[in-house]
């Protein structure tokens, strides 16, 4: 610009042109830094919305109007001639043809694992897509809502909103649980009825449970139920279902993940009960325990590969042909009594005796009225809490928030100022003292040039023939800066007061301009060519500072992110349980992205501030001391208002971010349990407590915008003030006070209380975002698990277990201080033993499992592993040596071959023959019942295998979603036992690995676990099938966390008063069993 208007028009550079033209550069400077940011932001944006964009255009799962025409309501259930499939790719087709199930009454869906079973009942409460047919779908009597307004409140509001009417209850295979208390997850917002309540706990065989618990059914479950058994958690799902006003209970595969005396009695005394509480409703039962329920049945079903392969009633089935009668009974466990006899006993169930009485008979009346009180305030008061505590072997001097079942904690939130140790994690976190003082220093060098071209100016005008002393406040670094921070003032000052700014006596003679300077004549191009060479210097110390800021902003969230990540990995299971997922997410998302993009950029600006308003508070002591006294009070006063706005603004963004985590939760909760919620037409509750939790986030996030404001206005406020302060002295001293002084005084008063606003403003900023810092900084002091390396002298030898010999010496294991779960266990296993763990859900089996890989650390004793201490060496040691397939199955998200061998260790061989003794292939030509829809993405050179090879997969590179979701429960698990053959470890612990599988295929794979694959292998299996261990070395049987009997099955068998044998004969299958044992 100065070169076309010197050069190309020849015009002579003066005070006016060159100051005003400054300004108005200053303003469009401003303007185009920002301008990369508001395009970034509007990329960020434009992207966000094609996402969003994105996913509302995902399928959908189909409206019951449109799966149901309204000609097909009646009070039929099931299909007629439908073809249904899943909203994805891989969707495989499941062909229906049912008149329909019988209503009001018990049905049961069989088959073997992956055969569709879960998938009917999803396509009943509208999670698959209806291709052609027709659903049958019973209605709500319209008489029924207007004469039992309170019971069917819920179905009312759906109605009257025009939705139709959804009065399905569901239980799914894998149990899905709120984050609150046990009574809120059955109630699930259905009015509390405490006659009912109770009828329904007793049916589901809760109330023993609940009184292990010291606050009974108001104990927190947390977040999936992991503070439950699997057992615990199906029966609170199955008790949901019982207690609401639904008519229709769709339940999925519960009884397999409880004992076979559970079992019976849930089927006996709620599913077959003649009470009140299940009258009129229609019960449709996917189950393996085929021959336990079929006498009851009204109506069954048979699926296979996706298919209806048999339907119609027991009688029915049993006359058609003899190889189905076979095959149903080859699915179940055989019972010895017959039919008769067995409605007798559900008669009798009924009426609340026999089994009902034998499941209920732990604990005490005092213990169960204290449990079910309906007065919680006098129900949990601190001494009533303790002395139950006592009563109960816990310790009464534990954590009131244990003893209330208080899981979930308020999230933790710092209180007043920022720690010195947050700033010193920050700022350590970016860099040593060299970066921040070179990073300073950088800055420094920065402002300085920006000062010295607009001192250039100066000397280029004064050269030129004007007045110098004009121009020295003009172009002082102090009015550059102060023109980077208000543009629009700037230009305003220049273009009204440097034409009337005289000469300021004693200025010019103070060495802000050299006499030889001014008498020495240049050429413009002079002057021009060192102004632009200053204008490529400061672009270079600028692309040098932000590069150097970007370096130090990249290393800190690099290392803060690997800090945060190793931290939670090795968390102890504690903090999972007790930590809601959002919490955590939300520390890796908005934490960690204020802590990438704000909070350096955020400091370097508060420098900038500082250094600014110490340049104007020099400038102003030098040219006119008599106002650096008023600068001291302009501080003062500005400081009163920040303490104030500081104290207040900081706490208030420790609630924002605090806010955002119930949100984030909420969602993780919503994702799921999604098939559950919209089963049961909860989506209007949902919607609703979203909206509440995004405003309750809202008006904490209003809030402290609202403060900014707040200060804004009592900044300006004191600015306004001190600028007329400022005009009153000048009005009350013309007479010693000229024109250039008014105007110096005038603009350093506004420029110096702007500027404190921004060094105000700015520090506030930094310690919101050190809030994100401090979040951040709590998880990296979880309690974390013990060392992955052992230390030199423990390391375990080489190869490490040779045999695989264990014993347990006096454990002790607690989740909770104070509350053992497991007391004083102590036994041995000898090399190449199998050994089954049973007990009654919640007996601690699960709990001992886990301590054997020590995810618990044992509070005392000691757990010895072929002469090792295993709590004196690494966990990494320990764990790479120890196989565990899990109740719960974990896979991950890639092909089959890297969920089996995810170091690539093993050749492919192997991992197919895993795959065919898991029954998850098989050879072209035979037969098994456990395959289901293939998944293929093979490669060529597996050509070879896969002319072999079909079943489920038949290729190692077929993709597994995470989670396994795109199989069944039940394949899941067998995915998980062949990931166990591959490692071959000599310690293996299943954890009713097979419970989800049909019971030929669970024969099948005990075959193999007794066959070479395991042979040199230790085993410890914990069953609910007393089947699947009766052949077993030997029986441990856990009885609330104590050993009760271990001994040969045989032997355990022999004592008429044992718990073991207890089980096996009201299992129904005595015989069977006696005669495996022997």
């Amino acid at each position: 610009m100065f070169t076309s208007y010197v050069v190309v028009f020849g015009n002579t550079l003066n005070a006016e042109v060159a100051f005003t033209s400054i300004a108005v550069f200053e303003i469009v400077r401003t303007a185009l830094l920002r301008f990369p940011t508001y395009v970034n932001v509007g990329i960020s944006g434009y992207v966000a919305l094609k996402r969003i964009d994105s996913y509302l255009k995902q399928p959908q799962v189909q409206d019951l109007e449109e799966r149901t025409p309204a000609q097909t309501f009646g009070n039929e259930l099931g299909f007629d001639c439908a073809d249904l499939e899943w909203n994805s790719p891989e969707a495989t087709n499941a062909t229906v043809k049912i008149d329909s199930v019988a209503t009001k009454s018990l049905s049961i869906v069989a088959g073997p694992t992956g055969s569709g079973k879960s998938s009917l009942l999803s396509a009943l409460v509208g999670e698959m897509t209806l291709v052609r047919g027709r659903v049958l779908l019973p209605t709500i009597d319209s008489s029924m809502l207007a004469d039992d307004n309170e019971k069917y409140r819920d179905l009312i509001e759906l109605s009257s909103e025009g939705l139709a009417i959804r009065d399905i209850a569901y239980v799914a295979q894998e149990s899905w649980l709120r984050n609150a208390t046990i009574r809120e997850n059955i109630l699930f917002g259905e009015l509390y009825n405490q006659e009912r309540y109770e009828e329904v706990l007793r049916v589901c065989a809760l109330k023993p449970d609940l009184r292990i618990l010291v606050a009974g059914d108001m104990t927190e479950i947390g977040e999936r139920g992991v503070t439950l058994s699997g057992g615990q958690k199906q029966r609170v799902a199955l008790a949901r279902a019982v207690y609401s006003s639904r008519r229709i209970l769709l339940i999925d595969d519960c009884l397999s993940a409880v004992d076979s005396h559970t079992g019976k009695h849930i089927l006996m005394e709620c599913l077959l009960s003649k009470t009140k509480l299940m009258q009129g409703r229609t019960r449709v039962l996917v189950t393996h325990h085929v021959a336990m329920c079929l006498p009851y049945a009204q109506y069954m079903v048979m699926m296979h590969e996706g298919r209806i392969t048999l339907k119609g009633t027991p009688a029915e089935l049993k006359n058609k042909s003899t190889l189905s009668l076979a095959l149903l009974e080859s699915q179940g466990d055989k019972d010895d009594s017959n039919t008769d006899s067995q409605r007798n006993e559900a008669s009798s169930a009924s009426k609340g005796k026999g089994i009902a009485s034998n499941v209920e008979q732990d604990g005490d009346d005092s213990t169960a009225n204290a449990v079910n009180d309906t007065k919680p305030e006098d129900e949990y008061n601190k001494e009533h809490l303790r002395k139950l505590a006592e009563k109960k072997g816990i310790d009464p001097n534990s954590d009131l928030s244990v003893l209330q079942g208080i899981l979930i904690k308020d999230e933790e939130r710092e209180e007043g100022y920022v720690k010195l140790e947050v700033w010193k994690t920050f700022m350590f976190a970016c860099g040593s003292k060299v970066f921040w003082g070179y990073l300073i220093s950088i800055l420094l060098v920065s402002e300085a040039i920006v000062a010295l071209r607009s001192y250039w100016i100066k000397l280029w005008v004064a050269s030129a023939g004007s007045n110098a002393s004009d121009l020295s406040i003009l172009s002082s670094p102090s009015f550059a800066l102060a023109s980077a921070e208000s543009p629009a003032y700037a230009s305003g000052y220049s273009l009204w007061l440097s034409p009337l700014v005289p000469r300021i006596n004693g200025l010019n003679g103070d060495g802000i301009m050299n006499s030889s300077m001014l008498s020495s004549h240049h050429s413009s191009m002079y002057w021009l060519g060192i102004y632009t060479l200053l204008g490529f210097i400061g672009v270079a110390w600028t692309v040098l500072l932000w590069y150097s800021m970007f370096t130090g902003r990249i290393k800190m969230a690099r290392k803060m992110h690997r800090q945060l990540i190793r931290t939670i990995v090795h968390a102890v299971p504690r903090f999972y349980d007790s930590t809601p997922i959002g919490r955590i997410v939300n520390r890796f998302s908005r934490d960690m992205v204020t802590i990438d993009e704000d909070a350096l950029d955020s400091i370097m600006e508060w420098f900038r501030e500082i250094a600014g308003v110490l340049a104007i508070y020099f400038v102003i002591s030098v040219a006119f001391p008599a106002f650096a006294i008023a600068a001291i009070l302009i501080t003062a006063m500005l400081l009163m208002i920040a303490f104030y706005y500081l104290n207040t603004s900081r706490e208030l963004k420790r609630l924002e971010s605090n806010s955002m985590s119930p949100l984030l939760s909420l969602f993780g909760e919503l994702i799921q349990g999604v098939t559950t919620i919209r089963a049961f037409g909860a989506n209007q509750y949902y919607i609703k407590e979203a909206i509440n939790r995004i405003s309750a986030h809202n008006r904490s996030f209003y809030t402290v915008w609202a403060a900014n404001r707040w200060l804004s206005i009592r900044a300006d406020a004191a600015s306004s003030m001190v600028s007329a302060t400022a005009a009153v002295f000048i009005l009350f001293n013309l007479d010693w006070i000229d024109a250039g002084m008014a105007g110096f005084i005038l603009s350093y008063a506004m420029s110096f209380s702007e500027n404190m606003l921004w060094v105000i403003r700015d520090y506030s900023y930094n310690e919101m975002n050190m809030n994100a810092v401090e979040r951040i900084m709590q998880y990296l002091k979880v309690e974390q698990e013990a060392a992955l390396e052992s230390d030199p002298e423990d390391r375990p030898p080489a190869v490490w277990p040779r045999k695989g010999d264990v014993q347990i010496e006096g454990l002790v294991v607690e989740y909770v201080p104070g509350v053992p779960v497991l007391h004083d266990i102590s036994l041995s296993a000898k090399h190449s033993e199998k050994i089954g763990v049973v007990g009654r859900t919640g007996a601690g089996k699960s709990t001992m499992s886990l301590a054997l890989l020590r995810f618990i650390e044992a509070s005392k004793g000691r757990i010895v592993l072929d002469g090792v201490d295993i709590s004196k060496i690494g966990l990494e040691d320990l764990r790479r040596n120890v196989t565990i397939i899990p109740q719960d199955p974990v896979l991950f998200n890639g092909t089959i071959r890297f969920n089996l061998d995810p170091f690539d260790e093993h050749p492919d061989e192997l991992l197919w023959d895993a795959l065919k003794r898991t029954h998850l292939v098989r050879e072209r030509g035979s037969q098994t019942t456990s395959t289901a829809a293939s998944i293929t993405e093979g490669t060529s050179d597996e050509a070879p295998m896969l002319e072999r090879m079909a079943g489920i997969f038949t290729s190692l590179d077929a993709e597994i979603k995470a989670n396994g979701q795109n199989l069944s429960l039940g394949q899941r698990q067998l995915v998980a036992l062949a990931r166990a053959l591959v490692r071959r470890s000599k310690l293996i612990i299943m954890d009713e690995a097979t419970a989800s599988v049909d019971f030929d295929t669970d024969n099948r794979i005990q075959r193999t676990i007794r066959g070479p694959e395991f042979a040199n292998s230790t085993l410890f299996c914990i069953a609910h099938r007393l089947r699947t261990i009766i052949d077993y070395d030997r029986v441990l049987v856990l009885d609330k966390g104590r050993i009760a009997e271990f001994d040969t099955p045989y032997n355990l068998l022999q004592n008429d008063n044992g718990i073991f044998k207890s089980m096996c004969e009201k299992s129904g299958e005595y015989e069977h069993l006696l005669a495996s044992a022997e």
